[in-house]
């Protein structure tokens, strides 16, 4: 499931670029797509953990270079608060593996709806985790966006399954890892966000391969490359987008996946979503982006929506 890097600042970046920094945050969030296809179809065959390895080290590729490109690995990998990365980590491993396991179980088009709930998350945790006052304005746009996710999931049709808990636990999860980001902010570079908790994925999950996994066939090999190094890509993508553009501008890009969850369900896996489905996505979408409007206007660092987090 994707998580987001920290984003620099909610105000407009000295590099400021707008259409490039618009054209980066489409296709970051394109190319997460990208990955979540070949990551639904590696879990029909893998378990969650292995096709999260897989994906982990192909990611580790474009960050490192990234990494090099801006400052070298020292500059961007050294830290001043390691327990933060740490819990930050924690919360990547397990909204990771929900977010994998939902699209085990269910059309990507359906997870991304209901990882659109992340800003929800974040708006309320924001109060006991940052201490941080909500006015009543984004408690109302917190509320109506719930709504949204039950106008979705329909209590009492069948959709209120293990999977669709697993990928709002994984949106719950990748929430308390951006506040904790925002604990971070100022003193560790964006880089760092992504790379330690893809190694963290990678020796945790890593560590269970002995039991759980099994020789990969050459062209599953190639799928975990691609939607690793697409993961990977993906993230420098974006990162650079936050630092063209306004959070404000980039972020809502993320919505566009729900374009790409739809297109991709159906070429690659035959879903069709109902109508019901796009009335609860425009429901949690509007919460988000009055959300976003709303923390911008306050002039709060704003949270990026779900994207990977190198695994």
């Amino acid at each position: 499931m994707s998580a987001a890097p920290s984003v620099p600042s909610a105000g407009a970046s000295p590099e400021e670029n707008f259409p490039l920094g618009i054209l980066l945050a489409f296709l970051a969030f394109a190319g997460y797509s990208i990955m979540d296809v070949t990551v639904k179809m590696l879990v029909q065959h893998y378990a969650v953990p292995q096709v999260i390895v897989f994906n982990s080290l192909f990611a580790f590729i474009p960050i490192i270079l990234y990494a090099l490109k801006t400052g070298g690995l020292w500059r961007n990998l050294r830290t001043r608060r390691p327990q933060f990365h740490a819990a930050r980590a924690l919360c990547g491993i397990c909204s990771g593996f929900l977010g994998f396991y939902a699209y085990s179980q269910m059309p990507i088009a359906n997870v991304y709806a209901l990882a659109f709930t992340a800003p929800l998350f974040i708006t309320a945790l924001a109060v006991p985790v940052l201490k941080e006052q909500v006015g009543w304005r984004r408690w109302t746009a917190v509320g109506i966006g719930f709504l949204g996710v039950l106008v979705m999931l329909r209590p009492g049709s069948g959709l209120l399954n293990p999977a669709a808990f697993a990928a709002l636990g994984g949106a719950f999860f990748y929430s308390i890892g951006m506040l904790i980001s925002r604990l971070m902010r100022g003193t560790e570079s964006s880089v760092s966000f992504a790379f330690y908790s893809t190694l963290a994925s990678t020796l945790v999950y890593g560590a269970m391969m002995p039991w759980l996994g099994k020789m990969p066939t050459w062209p599953h090999l190639g799928l975990s490359a691609v939607g690793g190094t697409f993961c990977g890509i993906a993230f420098v993508c974006l990162l650079t987008a936050f630092r063209k553009v306004p959070a404000a501008v980039a972020a809502p890009f993320q919505y566009t996946q729900i374009i790409w969850g739809v297109l991709y369900g159906y070429v690659f896996f035959g879903n069709v979503p109902d109508g019901t489905l796009f009335i609860g996505v425009a429901i949690v979408i509007s919460s988000g982006l009055y959300i976003l409007y709303r923390e911008t206007r306050l002039g709060r660092q704003v949270a990026a929506q779900p994207v990977a987090d190198g695994a």
